[in-house]
């Protein structure tokens, strides 16, 4: 995660999803299987809460209102993935892999996304908190209008994500490894080590409420004249 530093435009998703919703087959779907393979479909109102189905694979599709509440897709790959309304809070989605996705509106609160690897993220006004994210490895993702609150950001690997308007209350970016992530314009109230922010672009405003807390955990006491 070295390189040139790059430009404030060039950081967040660089790629939308490869998807053209006419040429999309409507598809019911009632379970998912071990290993399953869509490709090119469009799923509207499905219950698949409570889904188990390792190694599962999602390319060229939309999503709308789709339940994936408490699902255990470990090793799940999302490619060229566009989900409106999706559901998968509390779910086990770790080792996953999503590139090319893009979210809105989406309910993912609790979802285990740990040592996922996430390219072209774009999630929008979702609801992210208490997400899972340690180890996890983000490159070129924009999180708008989220709330992340207590997610968990330890030992994770960012590189040119962006947070607009989001809020971050008691999430954690222990011994995490930033790169050009930019959280100018969000709500930063953070837990564990400020140290793991080595990395991160800020506004004055933000600096300032984190140098209290920073100097704290530097040793640096703070004192009038």
């Amino acid at each position: 995660m070295s390189g040139a530093r790059r430009p404030p435009d060039e950081i967040g998703a660089t790629r939308a999803p490869d998807v053209v919703s006419a040429a999309l087959e409507w598809v019911e779907v009632e379970r998912l299987e071990a290993d399953f393979e869509l490709e090119r479909v469009r799923i509207a109102g499905a219950g698949l809460a409570g889904a188990e189905a390792g190694s599962g694979r999602l390319s060229e599709a939309q999503l709308e209102d789709v339940d994936l509440d408490g699902s255990r897709l470990r090793g799940l790959a999302l490619v060229d993935v566009l989900g409106d309304r999706v559901g998968a809070a509390n779910g086990d989605w770790r080792g996953a892999t999503l590139r090319r996705v893009a979210l809105d509106g989406s309910r993912l609160t609790g979802l285990d996304l740990g040592e996922t690897h996430l390219e072209d993220a774009n999630l929008r006004d979702c609801k992210l908190d208490y997400v899972n994210f340690r180890g996890a490895a983000i490159e070129n993702a924009t999180f708008s209008g989220c709330v992340l609150d207590g997610a968990d950001f330890q030992g994770a690997r960012l590189r040119a994500v962006r947070f607009e308007d989001c809020r971050l209350g008691g999430a954690d970016f222990s011994r995490a490894g930033l790169e050009a992530v930019d959280f100018r314009g969000s709500q930063l109230a953070l837990a564990g080590s400020l140290l793991g922010l080595r990395g991160a672009i800020v506004d004055p405003l933000q600096l300032m409420e984190l140098s209290r807390p920073l100097a704290a955990e530097l040793g640096i006491e703070v004192r009038d004249a």
